[in-house]
């Protein structure tokens, strides 16, 4: 592995506290590949060979049936790692994964990961830290599904994206419509009709641009819940 390579993994939080040695055993057979976007990562079904860091980009994980019905599970941004799980334990994806834009992926060997988690007690507590920010953020997004009706989540999604603008508050939408339905647990018609029902809370979709005319409106609309809606960074096991 090149040394700005090694400089990149020791940027990650989930490696920040490894000395030169232990950073070292880790990256050992590593990759930091650049793959284009709709790059399929993996399929589900597979076995790991690796464990994936996006660094840059974005990354959808997503299921299928044998009758190809797919549904899109989550949405990655950097920097995180997919599938920890499943690396650590050496069992099958349970989910696919598709670069959504030109991405930046660092692959760890899933064999040294293993050796080296069982090697390194730092390493472990990131490793647990890493698999307790997703299991938080799944039991989050199941209680987002199963406790607001569609209009409400498109709604809760849209204040979590929220920048002010001169003419109001804009969304950037970072997928397209069929891509963020799914993600939000409808169909593309729901989520149209969702977007019209919204309109009466003086919010306007063009594009991928939303424009919110009222962030007060939508804030009451949606009712945002932090044990939900909150963001959760850099977790870490508390040992006192």
């Amino acid at each position: 592995m090149r040394p700005r390579d090694l400089e990149t993994i020791r940027a990650l939080s989930c490696f920040e506290e490894l000395d030169d040695e232990q950073l070292t055993a880790v990256a050992t057979g590593s990759l930091l590949q650049r793959f284009p976007r709709e790059t399929v990562l993996f399929e589900q079904g597979e076995r790991p060979d690796f464990l994936h860091v996006l660094v840059e980009g974005s990354v959808m994980l997503y299921g299928g049936t044998a009758e190809g019905r797919e549904t899109v599970i989550e949405i990655l941004t950097p920097v995180d790692t997919f599938i920890l799980a499943a690396a650590l334990t050496d069992t099958p994806y349970l989910m696919s994964a598709k670069a959504l834009e030109p991405s930046t992926i660092l692959m760890l060997p899933a064999r040294n990961l293993r050796e080296q988690v069982a090697a390194q007690p730092k390493l472990a507590l990131s490793m647990m830290a890493s698999l307790a920010s997703q299991f938080r953020r799944m039991v989050r997004q199941i209680k987002d599904l199963k406790l607001r009706t569609s209009t409400q989540r498109l709604a809760a999604y849209l204040m979590r994206l929220a920048v002010p603008a001169e003419d109001g508050v804009r969304v950037e939408l970072p997928v397209n419509k069929q891509v963020l339905a799914s993600r939000l647990g409808m169909t593309p018609e729901n989520l149209s009709r969702a977007f019209a029902t919204l309109a009466e809370q003086d919010i306007q979709i063009k594009g991928r641009t939303v424009t919110v005319g009222s962030i007060e409106r939508l804030r009451a609309y949606c009712n945002p819940d932090t044990l939900i809606d909150d963001v959760e960074r850099d977790l870490k096991v508390v040992l006192d």
